[in-house]
């Protein structure tokens, strides 16, 4: 696809399955924090595409939580997800080859709404180095996903074209960026991403595979 020249990855349910890890922190701080309640697999899906804090929020909204008690479940997951988040993680099958094959063709970057001293962390365990040019999380006091503030960012830093980049995620989040932030899009069913078939068409392309994804990329 040599149309575009810049790639714009999601991390969570695109590039990583971070799925397990995650719920194993939620549910340990939700444990730690005297909630009977455990997430399941699937029903963790749900709580994935807003970040961190957000999924916190959704996490722990069943209780109704005063500010108190929410910071403290907070506190618990981010700590024991630090410790925890490349217990499971991994891209997913052929994610690596398929974005070192391509590497000298695209720019890429990432665009997620992990924290970013998260995202650091687990791109360090998880891929080689060099590989993406910048990878671009959750900073407080900006707004998250779908907001484009990132997209624009790395525009106005990279002098890219937007008409050459493409933004490729699993949800509907991902989507709304692109759209907000005048991009095209790819969107991966293969990731975690809900009521995806509602969506579909607002994406540019769709890949059900990393297979797909590497015959549209290459």
């Amino acid at each position: 696809m040599k149309k575009y020249r810049a790639l714009f990855l999601d991390t969570d349910g695109t590039l990583l399955d971070t799925l397990q890890d995650i719920l194993n922190a939620v549910n340990f701080a939700l444990k730690g924090c005297g909630y009977e309640k455990q997430y399941s697999y699937e029903e963790g899906k749900k709580l994935i595409g807003g970040g961190a804090y957000v999924l916190a929020q959704r996490a722990i909204a069943f209780a109704h939580p005063t500010e108190e008690q929410y910071k403290a479940f907070e506190e618990l997951f981010l700590k024991k997800y630090l410790e925890l988040q490349d217990a499971t993680t991994k891209p997913f099958d052929g994610l690596t080859e398929l974005l070192l094959s391509i590497k000298d063709h695209y720019k890429l970057f990432i665009i997620s709404n992990k924290p970013q001293f998260l995202l650091d962390d687990i791109i360090k365990k998880t891929f080689p180095e060099g590989l993406f040019i910048e990878a671009c999380g959750h900073k407080i006091g900006n707004p998250e996903k779908p907001d484009p503030i990132l997209i624009n960012y790395l525009v106005d830093k990279y002098h890219l074209n937007k008409k050459e980049c493409l933004f490729i995620g699993d949800s509907i989040t991902d989507i709304q960026t692109a759209i907000n932030g005048n991009v095209d899009s790819c969107l991966v069913t293969y990731g975690y991403g809900v009521n995806i078939d509602s969506f579909k068409e607002k994406a540019t392309y769709v890949a059900n595979s990393v297979e797909d994804l590497s015959k549209l990329l290459k």
